[in-house]
């Protein structure tokens, strides 16, 4: 498993999806201090080809931060990174999402893997609406069912960290919350719908980590603002540490 000191410290990550057209402003923004680490990866159109193009892309912009490829296709694996993390969703409602297709993996790729640099993520998909909820076949969840979700992920799967994904839509600060306060050690990502300063500011106050990524398509700038804030402010919360 990748190492806790390299991603534990985490505050922002960018998230560029393969099967979007990436700008040279996206990678001139995705240099930005405020940024602790770039993800690649998407729930629609991900292959290998457009993977690796984008991971090429980010290496030869100049970046040279932490680079990591979210799974989400086992066709679409590609060198060159320096970790690789894969989503169990907890909450789909098909068994794949779960172990089929990391079975399938691991059938092709298993005595190739450096486990050294793989690292697991605990995964509640919040918006049945979005193409990542359409996909796994999740439905709503309250906020009694998310902290159930994450206390499975603490207690029974022993992951290392569990991401709240609202997929494109900013979502509720009471359930972010409410899973923050009751989990002991999990390390909390939320990602969705984080446009504008004020947002980050909302949901950093309960996430360890924010990952944001349609923001970077649709206006730039506020990405660029968003790394700033949190590059400025760096607010760490204590207590289960």
């Amino acid at each position: 498993m990748w190492p806790e000191k390299y991603w534990r410290h985490w505050r922002l990550i960018a998230k560029l999806d393969p099967d979007k057209p990436v700008s040279s402003e996206i990678l001139t923004v995705v240099s930005h201090p405020g940024f602790d680490a770039v993800v690649v990866g998407g729930t629609q159109g991900i292959t290998f080809d457009n993977t690796k193009q984008l991971i090429e892309k980010i290496r030869s912009s100049g970046y040279n931060g932490p680079l990591v490829q979210e799974i989400s296709n086992p066709r679409a694996v590609v060198a060159g990174v320096d970790a690789y993390f894969v989503p169990f969703v907890l909450n789909a409602s098909e068994k794949k999402w779960f172990s089929d297709y990391y079975f399938e993996a691991l059938t092709v790729y298993g005595r190739l893997i450096d486990w050294g640099r793989v690292l697991v993520e605990g995964y509640i998909i919040c918006n049945p609406d979005s193409a990542a909820g359409k996909v796994t076949g999740t439905g709503p969840v309250g906020v009694e069912e998310a902290q159930v979700y994450a206390a499975m992920a603490e207690g029974i799967y022993n992951f290392p960290l569990l991401y709240i994904e609202y997929s494109g839509s900013f979502g509720e600060i009471d359930l972010v919350k409410a899973v923050s306060v009751r989990r002991r050690r999990i390390h909390l990502v939320y990602g969705g719908g984080i446009a504008e300063v004020a947002m980050a500011r909302a949901m950093a106050g309960y996430a360890d980590t924010l990952v944001i990524g349609n923001i970077f398509y649709e206006d730039c700038g506020s990405a660029r603002n968003i790394a700033q804030y949190m590059h400025d402010s760096r607010i760490y919360k204590t207590g289960y540490r």
